[in-house]
């Protein structure tokens, strides 16, 4: 672990190296005054010196070297992943061409403890695809068929461990209730050890792009949720995986995007 910042350091921070987005951290300065602003960036400062990472020489600041680096990649990063597993363990992580920043929260506290990592391709394969493989077991699959899945209803199905609206979805997705591949999802919501979710945000001409996965651990079935836009609506595919490929459906998310990105 590198050190722990509360979302105001973070910010505050950010504001010092005139970083134009941060993606994934809501900005806690909204309608601040200026009064209110110079408090927040004294008990900041206070906190940092404290800490051994800023210090004030000759009127001007002047940081750690390694924190400062840190800090720098998060503010000019132009790929930014986020996942979460369970609604409960969210980590940022913020690439560069050599390192990737992992800011991970503190549950139910308004902190990140803050992890520097190896190389994009060393964080890939031990760190996230990690995460997103949580609980998954070797099942083979059943089904080949998909499903189209409105994602405020996956949040509900995996909530409760049950799928509210079971005739709707299948009547939607062209299925009898009773057809296997309805009944093998409705199985593996019921029996649910993990959901998992990555979203990969990527920056193309200035303009922030996302990409996402949500990938269902059982006993009974695993199954990876891809994000579609079909008829004009946002919707997750779903279908069961196994093995390589279910990696393989982690991994076209940075596929579906290579070449804007340091991976």
């Amino acid at each position: 672990m590198y050190t722990t910042l509360s979302t105001k350091d973070i910010c505050l921070l950010m504001k010092i190296l005139d970083a134009k987005t941060l993606i994934g951290i809501t900005n806690p300065f909204l309608n601040y005054t200026d009064a209110e602003m110079d408090l927040e960036w004294e008990f900041t400062f206070k906190k940092l010196r404290e800490m051994n990472l800023v210090d004030l020489i000759d009127g001007e600041l002047s940081f750690e070297p390694s924190f400062i680096h840190t800090m720098w990649i998060i503010a000019r990063t132009n790929v930014v992943v986020e996942t979460l597993t369970d609604e409960e363990d969210h980590s940022l992580f913020y690439f560069g061409e050599k390192q990737v920043i992992q800011c991970l929260r503190v549950t139910d506290e308004d902190d990140y403890q803050i992890y520097v990592h190896d190389t994009p391709e060393w964080t890939w394969q031990h760190i996230i695809l990690p995460k997103m493989l949580r609980g998954v077991t070797p099942l083979p699959t059943r089904d080949s068929e998909k499903i189209l899945v409105h994602p405020k209803d996956y949040q509900l199905y995996c909530k409760h461990d049950k799928i509210h609206n079971l005739s709707d979805l299948a009547t939607y997705n062209g299925y009898r209730n009773d057809s296997s591949v309805i009944q093998h999802f409705r199985r593996s919501i019921q029996r649910k050890i993990h959901t998992n979710r990555l979203m990969m945000f990527y920056n193309q001409e200035k303009q922030w792009n996302i990409e996402g996965l949500h990938v269902l651990s059982s006993p009974s079935y695993n199954w990876t949720l891809k994000m579609i836009q079909h008829n004009g609506q946002e919707f997750l595919e779903a279908k069961q995986a196994f093995g390589e490929s279910l990696i393989n459906d982690i991994l076209d998310v940075v596929r579906r995007t290579k070449g804007q990105h340091p991976v």
